[in-house]
């Protein structure tokens, strides 16, 4: 049965493109940072704004690279690899020093970005400029030991988003004609499924035997079988879904669907349990412990669901023209 969870408040407006000075003159803008935050990129502010989870306090904005996405953290949460869509390059963020240390140059405009189970290579989705059959087809393969690119690896046409499977063997990467299964030893497609991505986020189920891909043109979550490679079910999301986070345990799944400002709560096989309405535009979400964490493009907030109640507990204003994307909490 579903539950609509509302989360009442006006919606803050920023204006994509204009330098607005908020964000940096409400928090320190670098400094080394002690014990766990979460990070959010902001693609318009080109800052990572870092907040304290217990406070839901905005501690740290960072300066980054040009229009920051995605962003992947190591296993030990010491370093986070951090997507500039509007660059060819990725920054490499020390979390003990709370700044940038390196940018690692990758293809033409990364956007999905994710580390390897082992944190032995991060995976960066080189979407390119055009979505045509003359685009980008490549994913730059980052070593972490060295901060260097150290393989490129064909996929499908304009490369989004990337989720690698539990056991690291096994790469699924959203592109605009499918999703590639990509093998992680040697880099080679396994399959296409046609028809699956379009574009959106991917996630992987912790047993390793569910794939959950996103299609933002088609309002719709797939489960796929990851031993076929068979869709199991297409179920119905909120309007324009953009990505998907799977629950450590693997009892829940969230999707942020960008037009309607909810997220969706499906269990694991798919089934819709609830609709928790956040603020403008939900974008980035990431489950950790018994916290949902959703950023909001257009009302540029961080915000927090409480994965028990599935209610909103808070909501970090990030700057009015922060507009943040990619999140993690390291």
């Amino acid at each position: 049965m579903e539950n609509d969870t509302t989360h009442k408040g006006d919606f803050p407006h920023g204006t994509a493109g204009t330098n607005f000075p908020g964000i940096q003159d409400s928090a320190p803008k670098t400094g080394p940072l002690t014990g766990t935050h979460v990070y959010a990129a902001g693609i318009v502010s080109n800052t990572v704004s870092v907040v304290d989870p217990r406070s839901h306090a905005l501690v740290a904005s960072v300066d980054a690279g040009i229009n920051p996405f995605g962003i992947a953290r190591t296993p030990d949460g010491r370093k986070l690899y951090i997507s500039n869509s509007g660059a060819g390059d990725v920054s490499v963020f020390d979390t003990t020093k709370g700044r940038i240390v390196t940018a690692v140059t990758v293809g033409l405009y990364p956007h999905g970005v994710a580390t390897a189970p082992d944190g032995a290579y991060v995976y960066v989705a080189d979407t390119g400029p055009d979505p045509g059959p003359d685009g980008s087809r490549s994913l730059s393969v980052i070593d972490t030991t060295t901060d260097k690119v150290c393989d490129t690896w064909r996929t499908g046409l304009a490369p989004r988003c990337v989720a690698p499977s539990p056991d690291g063997r096994t790469l699924y990467v959203t592109c605009t004609d499918g999703l590639s299964v990509v093998d992680t030893e040697d880099g080679g497609t396994r399959r296409t499924l046609a028809g699956q991505g379009r574009a959106g986020g991917v996630a992987a189920h912790p047993d390793g035997r569910r794939v959950y891909v996103v299609d933002t043109r088609q309002d719709t979550l797939s489960v796929i079988d990851s031993r076929s490679l068979r869709v199991s079910l297409r179920v119905s999301v909120g309007r324009s879904p953009w990505q998907v986070a799977v629950s450590p345990d693997g009892a829940r799944v969230y999707v942020t669907c960008a037009n309607d400002d909810t997220v969706t709560v499906l269990d694991a096989t798919g089934e819709r349990i609830a609709t928790v309405r956040v603020k403008h535009i939900p974008t980035a979400v990431i489950a950790v412990g018994d916290t949902v964490w959703v950023s909001t493009n257009a009302s540029s907030t961080l915000d927090a669901i409480d994965a028990k109640t599935l209610k909103v507990v808070g909501s970090t204003p990030l700057g009015l023209a922060t507009s943040p994307s990619g999140l993690a909490l390291a």
